[in-house]
């Protein structure tokens, strides 16, 4: 038993040492491109949460979890017969993981990232027909892959403002692929 507890303190140490993983919490407008672009909003939200661990100098591992989402502006989904709005949407929800190159940053330095992921894909509508909500919706999964290049200022020794613009790219969801790009403004605070 003692083996096994001492295997995960000098697993998870570095992890939990001062001033070494990143939290990185974001949000900012999300553009669907290609496919996903079809019938969908110009633009919707998209919020971003994960944890950058230290692997070597300037080099971390990017553990993320991601929403978007995408209203739908098809005709037939805004008025019912009786000229009662619908409301439809589509949403991403998933996680990825990845590298993350950062360059020294003081005050402003540069970053990069990609990765692999995993999407939960979900369309749904809500079309008032005769005073009645008829509802309908979809599901998909699919792997994903997400490539990202940002700017990280520096605010005090724990914390920093980053802007990014990412790509990310679902391969096979709404039986088509889903590509959107966020475009981001994070707090990075160290532990």
């Amino acid at each position: 038993m003692r083996v096994v507890g001492l295997a995960i303190v000098c697993l998870f140490s570095p992890l939990l040492a001062e001033g070494q993983t990143n939290v990185r919490l974001g949000g900012g407008p999300a553009m669907p491109v290609g496919d996903l672009a079809d019938g969908t909003e110009t633009a919707g939200p998209f919020l971003v949460a994960g944890l950058a661990i230290p692997v070597d100098e300037g080099y971390f591992l990017l553990l993320e979890g991601h929403h978007s989402r995408f209203g739908i502006r098809e005709p037939a989904f805004f008025h019912s017969n009786d000229g009662l709005a619908s409301d439809a949407d589509r949403t991403l929800t998933g996680v990825n993981a990845g590298l993350l190159i950062e360059g020294i940053a003081d005050p402003v330095g540069f970053y990069g990232h990609g990765g692999l992921g995993w999407v939960r894909a979900t369309g749904r509508s809500n079309r008032p027909v005769a005073g009645v909500d008829a509802s309908s919706g979809t599901s998909d999964h699919s792997f994903m892959f997400v490539f990202g290049l940002g700017v990280n200022l520096t605010v005090s020794d724990r914390v920093g403002l980053s802007l990014e613009a990412r790509y990310n790219h679902a391969r096979d969801v709404f039986d088509k692929s889903a590509r959107w790009i966020p475009a981001t403004a994070f707090v990075k605070i160290q532990l």
